[in-house]
């Protein structure tokens, strides 16, 4: 029985796809990697991260270390952000209907929390890695200070990351249409459900059983 949804935040939550391709852009002129635009961020999308790093001529072993840039210069963005369409109704009907949520990304607290605080929407419980690829972990940690089993909770996400890490641990994943990956770059890995739009993510979120 589903207990807690837990949300991933970037692009899933939060358009910040133009911070994320400003911030790696400037670190890419640094390095001599390709460089994100329009031309080439939808392909980009359908990609795997390994395909990323080939295409973007980004060293695999560096990505942890520009990732951890990238979170430290994305403090500075957090007021320009904005919630993807529908999101803040969603959210505001999962509250009114009791469903406990919680966040867990490989963001910073920091700049989580400061989003919220910003919008004037609730959060309590925000989960974070500071490894892109050890969201299994964090869910990990959540499990055990939440006091709950992997088939207790449900994670929303947009990456095929996010589905390979539940799969670790056995919990059902809901992968949104609308984030950074595209459906072509989660290859074999499938999702419990996929959703295209807010609403549809409310109807499953509001039909799961015991929500």
């Amino acid at each position: 029985m589903i207990k807690c949804v837990v949300f991933d935040f970037d692009g899933t939550l939060v358009d910040s796809k133009a911070v994320f391709v400003q911030l790696y852009n400037a670190i890419a002129q640094k390095r001599g990697y390709t460089l994100m635009d329009s031309d080439n961020i939808e392909y980009l999308r359908t990609l795997s991260i390994i395909e990323r790093c080939t295409y973007l001529k980004v060293p695999l072993y560096k990505i942890p270390l520009i990732a951890s840039k990238i979170i430290k210069q994305y403090e500075a963005s957090v007021p320009l952000l904005q919630f993807n369409p529908g999101i803040t109704e969603m959210l505001s009907q999962i509250y009114e209907k009791n469903i406990p949520y919680a966040i867990l990304s490989s963001n910073s607290t920091r700049n989580i929390s400061r989003f919220f605080k910003l919008k004037g929407v609730e959060v309590n419980d925000i989960f974070c890695s500071s490894n892109i690829f050890g969201k299994d972990r964090v869910l990990r940690k959540f499990l055990k200070a939440k006091n709950l089993t992997p088939s207790e909770i449900i994670y929303v996400g947009d990456e095929a990351r996010d589905i390979i890490a539940c799969r670790k641990l056995g919990i059902q994943v809901a992968w949104v249409s609308w984030g950074y990956d595209h459906v072509e770059a989660l290859n074999h890995h499938l999702p419990d459900y996929i959703v295209n739009n807010p609403n549809e993510l409310l109807h499953l979120l509001t039909h799961l059983p015991a929500l």
